[in-house]
């Protein structure tokens, strides 16, 4: 009976969603009570507002996160989502924030990662109750608003709020996802003291990337071209299938790098902007000194490769092999700072790691700063709720072939105990997140809201 309820609840879904991809919802400076910016806090209000429009008991958790709830039970089923999205970089056909509905795909940032699900899971739990269904526990959607920048937000919830007896998330991949990596994210930082005055070319800048997790698909370097490098900008960019623009004005020569933006823990879908324009100015003759040492450490031991090899940290394990990813740098005259995003296999320790790029950064100057890790998730394919969610997705989807899958990326389970991520991409289906044009199918926004609804049956009985 549900199933025909999201049916002809699906205008209402798409339209509600439109709206919440309207809200620009990317991290921007905290403002008096809003610890994630007014555009985060809009879209938290928002949601809270329909589900509270639905009947359902909401509650706002001090601006950090909020949560929809209903049904009676001393035991909890949670379904972690979050409202807050990466920038949404360059190049969209469609505006990222416009909703645009355009042959059957709704285009904006977040339809997939992740408020698409958010709001389907909104819809399933509202065609339970329609239904008349009584869960055995109390059902609560959890809606965060820092997942990309930290999940600094489900850390406040968990000290002020009841921990879910048992949860999924939808902020990753179907069919369930038994396993995730661990996530080491960390700058290489160097102070530039020496130089030669050798009449090399000065680099005066150097900048590119949004966030650690993203592909960089735009870099830009403010030069002073000391001697003529505009044949050799060509030739790169012929050579290497490369996209550096040449722009020379009176004073300064401005060379701007387009890659592709993709997820940091799939940067082979992607071009990395960064690494590009560090391999061209590591071929030009750049001024000798710490700021050269420093960008032919990154063009040599990093490039436009992502396997982590020439960093020394080349591992691998049954599941996955590790994936580094070069997220943004910002660089000066005096000092540049390269932040890096790596995924390590689930069965390699965090200290093997991070003793590895000790080895391999020793005494070039250049120090690991800031270093944050995620210790890997895994359940094994045998734990009810990994085998309850498998029979869901089977028997939903038809996939009798289906099984639990291991993943590079960090889904918002991990901040919970007894967790895993299911849904919210089809096997199959074009992966757009944090990428431009992100957009989600109609067919299959309703066919996961299905899928939850069946899930959260089970789970809640």
């Amino acid at each position: 009976m549900y199933s025909k309820i999201i049916e002809n609840d699906t205008a209402h879904l798409i339209k509600s969603l439109q709206e919440l991809i309207q809200i620009n919802s990317v991290r921007s400076e905290p403002v008096e009570n809003m610890p994630f910016g007014e555009g985060v806090q809009h879209s938290l209000e928002h949601m809270l507002a329909l589900g509270e429009s639905m009947g359902f008991k909401t509650k706002n958790v001090d601006n950090y996160a909020g949560y929809i709830e209903f049904g009676e039970g001393k035991e909890m089923l949670g379904i972690l989502c979050h409202l807050d999205v990466v920038p949404e970089g360059e190049g969209w056909s469609h505006g990222p924030f416009s909703g645009d509905v355009v042959d059957g795909k709704l285009y904006g940032r977040g339809t997939l990662d992740n408020k698409g699900p958010a709001v389907a899971s909104l819809y399933a739990m509202k065609a339970l109750r329609d239904s008349g269904f009584k869960p055995n526990k109390r059902v609560r959607l959890i809606v965060g608003t820092n997942e990309e920048s930290g999940s600094q937000c489900m850390t406040y919830y968990l000290k002020h709020e009841e921990t879910p007896t048992v949860a999924f998330s939808p902020d990753a991949d179907f069919p369930v996802i038994h396993g995730e990596m661990g996530i080491i994210v960390f700058d290489l930082e160097m102070n530039f003291l020496d130089f030669d005055p050798d009449g090399g070319i000065e680099v005066l800048s150097l900048k590119g990337g949004n966030a650690p997790n993203m592909v960089p698909d735009y870099a830009e370097a403010k030069i002073v071209e000391t001697k003529p490098i505009r044949e050799i900008v060509d030739a790169f960019n012929k050579t290497r299938g490369a996209n550096i623009q040449y722009i020379k004005d009176d004073n300064f020569t401005w060379l701007k790098a387009h890659g592709v933006s993709a997820h940091g823990s799939t940067p082979d879908k992607g071009v990395n902007a960064i690494s590009q324009l560090l391999i061209l100015l590591d071929l030009i003759d750049i001024q000798i000194g710490d700021q050269s040492n420093f960008i032919r450490f990154l063009s040599n031991r990093i490039g436009m490769s992502y396997d982590g090899k020439e960093m020394g940290v080349g591992f691998d394990d049954a599941y996955n092999a590790l994936v580094l990813n070069l997220g943004m740098i910002e660089m000066d005259k005096t000092h540049g700072k390269a932040t890096i995003n790596i995924r390590y296999p689930i069965t390699l320790k965090e200290s093997k790691v991070k003793s590895a790029l000790d080895s391999t950064t020793r005494g070039t100057g250049i120090e690991m700063t800031n270093w944050v890790c995620a210790q890997p998730l895994f359940f094994p394919p045998s734990h009810p709720l990994v085998k309850t969610l498998m029979d869901v997705y089977k028997e939903k989807t038809g996939d009798d072939q289906a099984n639990p899958i291991t993943i590079g990326g960090g889904t918002y389970a991990r901040t919970l105990p007894n967790a895993v991520a299911f849904g919210a991409l089809f096997p199959g289906a074009v992966d757009t997140m944090h990428q431009k044009d992100e957009y989600i199918e109609i067919d299959d926004l309703m066919k996961m809201t299905d899928i939850f609804a069946e899930a959260i049956l089970r789970l809640s009985k």
